[in-house]
């Protein structure tokens, strides 16, 4: 995986980000219309259930890497307005060590709708494993 070198500014703008900082989120993916995050366990993320990753923070996560996705696509005069919509589904408890957010845009529109996963980065039996799919839509403004 890697970040191909016209978003190489982008990724590490978004790796400055406080929240990025605060759960340990670093961009190992970037490609038009595709974002992939890596995010460690941490103390700070881990406030599930069954010791796993908080579902807000997941959710979030998840958000961030959709808009990321989105950002690669946005015309000259584009900008997000706001995420409209946010639905997520938890399959499994996030235990890993690594956790990899994997966002893909399915369509960009006025309302662009964004795809992503939410799953097991580590290496090993369950590697790859999704423990949330996610269905993001932004609002996009135009001017």
């Amino acid at each position: 995986m890697s970040v191909a070198t016209e978003w190489a500014g982008l990724a590490a703008e978004w790796e400055r980000h406080p929240l990025f900082e605060a759960l340990s989120v670093t961009v190992i993916e970037l490609q038009r219309g595709h974002a992939c995050l890596e995010m460690e366990r941490t103390a700070t993320n881990v406030l599930g259930v069954r010791d796993s990753i908080n579902g807000g923070v997941q959710a979030t996560v998840a958000e961030m890497a959709a808009h990321i996705a989105v950002t690669t696509l946005l015309g000259e005069r584009e900008r997000i307005e706001g995420t409209q919509d946010l639905g997520i589904s938890y399959l499994y408890s996030a235990t890993s060590l690594r956790t990899v957010i994997d966002a893909r845009v399915l369509r960009h529109g006025r309302l662009t709708v964004v795809d992503a996963e939410v799953r097991v980065g580590d290496e090993g039996e369950e590697a790859g494993r999704i423990n949330a799919k996610v269905r993001v839509t932004c609002a996009l403004a135009r001017g």
